[in-house]
């Protein structure tokens, strides 16, 4: 568009005609620092939003009293900061940066959240304006930066632990990348359970190992702690084998997964969750829970032949077929079909593809067959292997279909 154009809207057009220039991003960069000078707040937030609108005019959209002009502005320079060099090395960057400022203190969270994200990982942010958005009252405005900014010190990260503008400014540092030790025992030392929450499932903070023996023995009664807790890479191996006397059952899986702890631990480890899952049905278990026990016992290689033998004699029949589904690597619905069918040496078969001693398979497939006439002498022991190889391969073929 030229500019006599423009100046002739500018002159006498009406209230559409201005706002169709002021969202033309041909109009001459004059004709848009002189409309945001205009009556009709319209025209103005159009001008703010128009990626046209010269970087002069930033500072006095920046304190326009509507908030809709303000907002535009925001989403403008959120689009334009990722480019933006520090403020001290380019004029029109300076310009940018200051309006950035002036929206960081706005009295509309919304507009403090926009600059926030915007900058939240800038290295090239004025540190006073990060510090300001860092310092907020509002988890929208603050959190951002508080988790992602460089430009934050440990000291600027302690002094904020300190002294938080709110609570949630606690959980937001928490889940920083690269927490330092210092940073950690300052959010522990708080005793604020979101926060201390939210470092322990953070991978990536530093953690001293007394802090965290002492938050494993707190975990006890502090059960969402527990997670992170089981989850925590390079975990002591002390604390793995205390949480395993007290962590949530389905916890105890992949506590005994760890690949990180030393031999005598992990076999530590195992002894404790079986000493809490393999002894006797629990009172009014039903058969679904009696089935996640076995199926926590094998994640834990704790799923034992004695813990079989156990069980079968108990009359376990939910937890035997579990456990033997898991431990013959055998899918649950072929089990099931030779429970139904009462096939004896389909199941012993499968005793010997678990690696279940013969006097575990006798009690499973007493347990699991029973009433068949001389049941308990097709034991593993006295049929053929390659009979029982058939049957468990027919089961799976069926199985599969």
């Amino acid at each position: 568009m030229e500019l006599s154009d423009a100046a002739r809207i500018l002159d006498d057009g009406p209230a559409e005609a201005r706002l169709a220039l002021a969202i033309d991003a041909t109009a001459p960069p004059e004709a848009l620092y002189y409309l945001m000078g205009d009556a009709d707040p319209e025209v103005r937030r159009a001008v703010a939003a128009n990626p046209a609108t010269p970087h002069q005019s930033f500072a006095v959209l920046a304190g326009d009293g509507e908030c809709a002009v303000r907002a535009a502005l925001a989403g403008r320079l959120a689009v334009l900061a990722p480019g933006l060099p520090p403020p001290q090395q380019d004029r029109l960057a300076h310009m940018a940066w200051t309006a950035l400022a002036q929206l960081a203190a706005d009295a509309a969270a919304e507009i403090r959240a926009t600059i926030a994200e915007a900058v939240q990982e800038l290295p090239a942010a004025p540190r006073e304006l990060v510090l300001t958005l860092a310092a907020d009252g509002d988890i929208r405005v603050c959190g951002p930066v508080l988790r992602l900014s460089p430009l934050l010190t440990e000291e600027d990260l302690l002094g904020l632990v300190a002294a938080p503008p709110t609570t949630a400014t606690l959980t937001a540092i928490a889940r920083r990348p690269e927490i330092s030790e210092t940073v950690a025992d300052a959010l522990v030392a708080t005793g604020d359970a979101l926060a201390i929450g939210a470092l322990l499932g953070n991978r990536t903070a530093a953690i001293r190992e007394g802090t965290l023996d002492a938050l494993v023995v707190q975990a006890a009664e502090v059960t969402a702690w527990q997670e992170p807790l089981v989850r925590r890479p390079a975990l002591p191996p002390r604390a793995a084998v205390a949480l395993a006397g007290f962590v949530a059952e389905h916890l105890l899986a992949p506590l005994a997964e760890r690949s990180d702890l030393p031999p005598a631990a992990a076999a530590q480890l195992r002894a404790a969750v079986a000493t809490r899952l393999a002894g006797t049905a629990r009172p009014g278990e039903t058969a679904q829970d009696a089935a996640t026990r076995a199926t926590i016992l094998q994640g834990a290689g704790a799923l034992t032949d004695a813990v079989m033998l156990r069980a079968a004699r108990s009359g376990e029949i939910a937890f035997v077929t579990t456990g033997l589904a898991g431990l013959s690597r055998m899918p649950r619905s072929a089990v099931d079909h030779a429970v139904a069918t009462r096939c004896a040496k389909s199941i012993a078969g499968m005793c010997r593809q678990a690696g279940l001693g013969s006097a575990t398979a006798d009690a499973v497939v007493g347990l699991l067959a029973p009433g068949i006439p001389g049941s308990t002498s097709v034991a593993p022991v006295l049929v053929g292997d390659g009979e029982l190889q058939w049957r468990v391969d027919a089961l799976a073929r069926a199985a599969a279909r």
